[in-house]
């Protein structure tokens, strides 16, 4: 087998162990994720708790300032009745300040109704928060198992990667270069056996001069259909 396919086939194996490494990687942000969305939950619903106590405060204020006016033009009624002389003109005011006691009675009943529900809405808000405050604990062991996890991974690839650049670095540069190119643009492996006489990737048959001189290892050929660097596999074996 030509040297520098035993050497793609080193660095194919360790880029895998790279790969394999980034997977455990990604899933680990998974369980992260799952975290961090039950906690984003708890806290949204602690949030939209808040936004209902201000608006029915507001409301609730609304209505105190409303029954205040009320009762300042109650005042006022009362005062004028006072220095009234017309009866006609009594009678009428006194008719007003019966209405108008009426109209602060039903605000006042909407306003101890409205105080009520800030009250209870409140103690949401309050439960709300314990949930959050105990879902945050509820994770604070299985986020710290996380975090040694991450830390384990990340030293291995950058272990991984540095043995990697290793071998990377032990290839011809053009043919480096060729390997690169390949491998980001291919989901499978870039260096690939002959199987049945054809490309292990695609299958696309190989002529038999071009078999022969990748199984005499004078060359390092590509498939012509999808670029996979070819080797012969029974060799592949024996320079393992």
């Amino acid at each position: 087998m030509h040297a520098d396919l035993v050497k793609l086939l080193d660095l194919q194996a360790k880029d895998a162990v790279v790969a394999d490494v980034e997977r455990r990687l990604e899933a680990l942000r998974g369980e992260f994720t799952t975290l961090d969305q039950a906690l984003d939950q708890a806290r949204a619903g602690l949030e939209a708790a808040r936004r209902t106590v201000v608006d029915a405060s507001r409301r609730r204020d609304e209505l105190e300032a409303k029954i205040e006016s009320y009762r300042l033009l109650q005042e006022r009624r009362r005062l004028r009745l006072e220095h009234v002389r017309n009866p006609k003109e009594a009678s009428a005011l006194m008719a007003e300040l019966d209405l108008a006691r009426s109209v602060v009675a039903k605000e006042e009943n909407d306003w101890i109704r409205s105080a009520e529900t800030v009250t209870q809405l409140e103690r949401k808000v309050s439960e709300e928060e314990r949930n959050v405050e105990q879902v945050g604990e509820g994770q604070a062991p299985e986020r710290a198992r996380l975090d040694a996890r991450r830390a384990e991974l990340e030293a291995e690839l950058a272990t991984a990667n540095a043995t990697r650049e290793e071998a990377a670095a032990q290839l011809d540069r053009q043919l480096r270069t060729r390997y690169e190119r390949l491998r980001k643009s291919r989901l499978a492996e870039v260096v690939v056996p002959l199987v049945s006489n054809g490309c292990g990737a695609c299958h696309t048959a190989v002529p038999l001069n071009r078999r022969s001189q990748i199984r005499s290892g004078a060359v390092i050929e590509g498939c012509e259909a999808c670029g996979a660097i070819l080797y012969p596999p029974e060799e592949a074996r024996s320079a393992r």
